[in-house]
């Protein structure tokens, strides 16, 4: 099983997730804030609480915060509470430096399966995957770090093409109902979230 995290940051408005099959669900800070405006009751919530609105409730629940002068970002301390496998919610379109941090707090620690944000989803393959979507499901891939890519069912498919920080593919779509991506390391397949709902892994 895995957990779900929900951080600070911009989210979803609402989500479609089975809350019952994760082990756990771990809140940081204002991904509290987040976890209450979704109706989400979080099972353990950790952080400095210096961005939260609800510190007092959380103070009254029994909950004790971290100093803020630390070395851990607030979702670096909910990722090593996770079992390193997990969701996210959160972390959209919120100040670049945090995007950084929390791009490198993958690198070190693991990356989510899913992220869920107000304005990307993604999901995240290291290996083989296949899904299947409606033709014309816009998406971009994009690796951790470096990744070989092998496509087949994207308008502008790759053969071997190494991706890395200074090449991504962007701005790609489907041309087939079932879409496969083989890579040699961690990418991203970022998608629309309107478009999200619709695209079905295998």
């Amino acid at each position: 099983m895995k957990d779900l995290i929900i951080i600070g940051g911009k989210a979803p408005e609402s989500i479609a997730l089975d809350l019952g099959s994760y082990r756990r669900i771990i809140a940081a800070d204002s991904g509290y804030d987040t976890a209450r405006r979704l109706s989400i009751s979080p099972d353990i919530v950790v952080g400095d609480f210096d961005s939260t609105a609800l510190s007092a409730e959380l103070e009254a629940m029994g909950y004790e915060a971290c100093p803020r002068d630390k070395d851990d970002t607030d979702a670096a301390i909910a990722i090593k509470a996770s079992c390193g496998c997990y969701d996210l919610i959160g972390g959209g379109e919120g100040r670049i430096d945090h995007t950084l941090s929390l791009l490198a707090a993958f690198r070190c620690l693991s990356a989510p399966q899913r992220w869920l944000m107000a304005s990307d989803s993604l999901i995240s393959s290291s290996g083989a995957i296949s899904f299947s979507a409606p033709v014309g499901t816009g998406l971009s891939i994009f690796p951790l770090e470096t990744a070989s890519v092998t496509t087949h069912g994207l308008r502008w498919d790759m053969d071997g093409v190494e991706l890395s920080s200074s090449f991504i593919s962007q701005s790609n779509r489907t041309v087939s109902d079932t879409v496969s991506v083989e890579s040699s390391d961690l990418v991203f397949l970022r998608f629309f979230p309107e478009e999200f709902p619709s695209v079905r892994f295998c």
